[in-house]
């Protein structure tokens, strides 16, 4: 490895494991040896073992599991997309730089469960659209979950949002005026089917990011539930603490 004597030792074994992975050495399915093993053929503490295989984890090219070892679930490492939320226009540029694959819609009641998932009323109607949004190079990014409240709109069947989000598709045909948006954030896994779909594996790290459209009385009429794999997702909120100037 050209790397300087000053490099950490932690660095120069996740770059060489991380080549050995993505040239085939260790082939997808297959473990790379023990935490034992490796310490000795490269003669590093355990401490920066662990730190490459976190990084390695991370990158999606390992998953890790007490008493199992490292196993390689993929040869390329997994892309970050890193979203930045501090205004309305940064909710349009993440419409802009993403693109959803719309592929139900129908009506439900939230029961109670739901309800207190979403943070809304119970047995309210609401028009339900689900599918998946990819990233630039068309890789499936995260599963979406819309809601939006049946009394107030609804979306026809096919309907094109273009690059435009939904908040900005019913301001334009219902008038129906985002004045706040709340967010909840919580870490969950991923089921089986969220896994094929995510082309992940089952019971992986996700983020589920609950976002509710609030109108000027307070009254949620437009909710979204995002999964992401966790290593895939950087959220970065950013505050104005003093007035501009």
């Amino acid at each position: 490895m050209a790397k300087n004597s000053n490099f950490p030792s932690y660095m120069k074994l996740y770059d060489l494991l991380k080549s050995q992975i993505t040239e085939g050495e260790y082939p997808v399915g297959t473990q790379i040896p023990t935490e034992e093993q490796l310490c000795k053929d490269h003669n590093v503490s355990r401490y920066a073992l662990r730190e490459a295989l976190a990084r390695l984890e991370t990158d999606g090219l390992i998953r890790r599991r007490r008493g199992s070892g490292s196993t390689v679930v993929r040869r390329m490492p997994l892309s970050t997309f890193r979203q930045g939320v501090a205004s309305r226009e940064d909710l349009l540029n993440y419409a802009f730089s993403t693109r959803m694959e719309w592929e139900n819609q129908d009506m439900i009641r939230t029961d109670g469960n739901l309800a207190r998932l979403l943070g809304c009323d119970e047995m309210r109607e609401w028009q339900r659209m689900t599918g998946l949004r990819l990233g630039d190079d068309d890789q499936p990014l995260a599963l979406v979950e819309v809601y939006v409240d049946a009394e107030r709109a609804t979306i026809p069947e096919k309907t094109d949002f273009g690059y435009s989000p939904i908040y900005q598709w019913l301001e334009t045909n219902h008038s129906l005026t985002p004045f706040a948006v709340s967010q909840d954030i919580r870490a969950t896994r991923l089921t089986q089917r969220q896994a094929e779909q995510l082309k992940d594996v089952p019971d992986a790290c996700v983020l589920e990011v609950i976002r509710r459209y609030f109108d000027d009385n307070s009254a949620i009429y437009l909710i979204s539930r995002s999964t992401y794999r966790s290593r895939d997702f950087v959220l970065n909120h950013r505050f104005q603490l003093k007035p501009e100037g």
